[in-house]
């Protein structure tokens, strides 16, 4: 049943309002829904510090002028690296443009800049992937050569997270590595067809248009009667900066994590979301945990080789019996996860901007980056590893941060996490108790992937 069956004709134009599905037609090359939202609630912002820092490893470069023709053809093959925002009848566009960059600046740097992306480290490496890009005034792409004391040259990006992605970032790989090759040979490079990412953008509008009822009946019916989870906040400040903590799970985790995804026959990814949601109810002592989890939005062949932002923010609910077992526990987790996907273009912000539900909904968010090979300065990049939890300096908090956010990153010798909080709400000790319970988690599941979720509580 949808919503306009279930009489609800306010909701579905609310909708159709929020996610301006009104005049499909009229704004060709508006953003995508999410990220126009998220847009909004930074009160029309162009600069959010929402970037995606990543390095190419080139090896010794002769040829700085091929290096560049070769960035060039990239850049030029997707619209979304050379695209600013503009303003159409109060609705942000994006604006195309040709490549303005003549030349790549070549910058000599340490090799261990390169490798050591931890806060305090100070070099032309950090203060290039901590630019800020004014979407108004440039485009979401920024690029420079760094040359190491061996004179292998890395290539750096700074990709505006309203126009790239992780999966962006390997296309954005290949195709450099493919036009570096050919243009040696002499020849033209040759590349599959693309679709741009305002086609991307248009054909998720129309998607939404057609099946919005369906979207708004499933979100609704799952989250109707469900209870706010609040987490165990200890400050009382409502919206303060955006604190930050890292961690670093060793190798021995890893690999227990990943034989526990093969013997339960899921990815990595849906391992350590759970364990996530398993974190969760042990620091806030709840039975039903809702949060939120980044999913890309790439299951349409057309779109494989897009660079952009293809990403949502999908809801995800968690019920945990302490009397189950771990197996019984992924296995309803997982069919859980799956059946939401088909909804996921309706992400957690926009439900929550239409439905209105209780606050808090969804105050934490998960991320999880896979191992990418051969994308950093070595071939295989393995992440400086440390004990205990370091904490950065405190930063801008825009409103798209959740209250609690959790991204990791998989090396080969472990996993980086990153725990971006609101400040305000909570001070490093409490999260710290967080990243304890995710310690503790992580490593009992990667001991006995058949355990007691009663055993976790102990």
């Amino acid at each position: 049943m949808t919503v306009d069956e279930m009489n609800q004709p306010a909701v579905a134009h609310r909708a159709r309002d929020i996610l301006g599905l009104a005049e499909l037609e009229r704004f060709p090359n508006a953003l995508p829904t999410r990220p126009e939202h998220l847009w909004r609630l930074d009160g029309f912002a162009a600069n959010v510090p929402f970037t995606n820092p990543m390095f190419v490893p080139m090896g010794a470069v002769a040829d700085p002028g091929l290096l560049y023709a070769a960035v060039s053809t990239v850049v030029g093959r997707h619209e979304a690296l050379r695209t600013r925002l503009a303003l159409q009848d109060g609705r942000p566009v994006q604006i195309a443009e040709n490549w303005k960059v003549r030349g790549l600046e070549l910058i000599d740097v340490q090799k261990r800049d390169l490798l050591d992306d931890r806060p305090g480290n100070k070099s032309a490496v950090s203060e290039f992937t901590q630019s800020v890009l004014d979407l108004y005034a440039q485009e979401g792409f920024l690029c420079r050569a760094f040359r190491d004391e061996d004179q292998n040259v890395s290539l750096g990006f700074v990709a505006h997270g309203y126009f790239s992605d992780a999966w962006s970032s390997q296309v954005i790989l290949r195709e450099l590595r493919s036009a570096c090759a050919a243009l040696k040979m002499g020849q033209a490079p040759a590349f599959a067809p693309v679709q741009q990412y305002t086609q991307y953008a248009l054909a998720q509008r129309r998607s939404l248009a057609r099946d919005l009822g369906t979207h708004l009946s499933y979100w609704q019916q799952k989250f109707q009667s469900m209870s706010p989870a609040p987490l165990p906040y200890d400050q009382s400040g409502a919206n303060g900066p955006r604190g930050r903590s890292y961690f670093f799970l060793r190798s021995d985790v890893l690999t227990g994590l990943l034989a526990a995804a093969e013997a339960h026959k899921l990815s990595l990814t849906l391992i350590l979301m759970a364990a996530y949601q398993l974190s969760l109810a042990r620091w806030t002592r709840g039975a039903d945990i809702l949060s939120a989890a980044y999913t890309a939005d790439r299951v349409h062949p057309e779109f494989h080789h897009t660079v952009g932002f293809l990403v949502t923010n999908m809801p995800i609910c968690a019920r945990i019996n302490r009397n189950g077992d771990l197996p019984t526990f992924l296995r309803e987790f997982a069919r859980d996860f799956y059946a939401s996907y088909a909804h996921r273009e309706l992400s957690c912000e926009l439900y929550e901007a239409i439905f209105q539900p209780p606050k808090p909904f969804c105050a934490s968010v998960f991320n999880f980056v896979p191992l990418q090979r051969n994308f950093f300065s070595s071939e295989l990049h393995s992440m400086t590893a440390f004990d205990g939890t370091i904490t950065g300096p405190d930063a801008e908090k825009p409103a798209i941060y959740r209250d609690l956010y959790l991204g990791l990153t998989q090396y080969p010798n472990g996993i980086l996490g990153k725990v971006f909080y609101n400040a305000g709400a909570f001070t490093p000790a409490r999260i710290e108790t967080f990243i304890g319970h995710f310690r503790h988690v992580t490593q009992e599941i990667a001991a006995d992937p058949r355990l007691k979720l009663k055993d976790l509580w102990h």
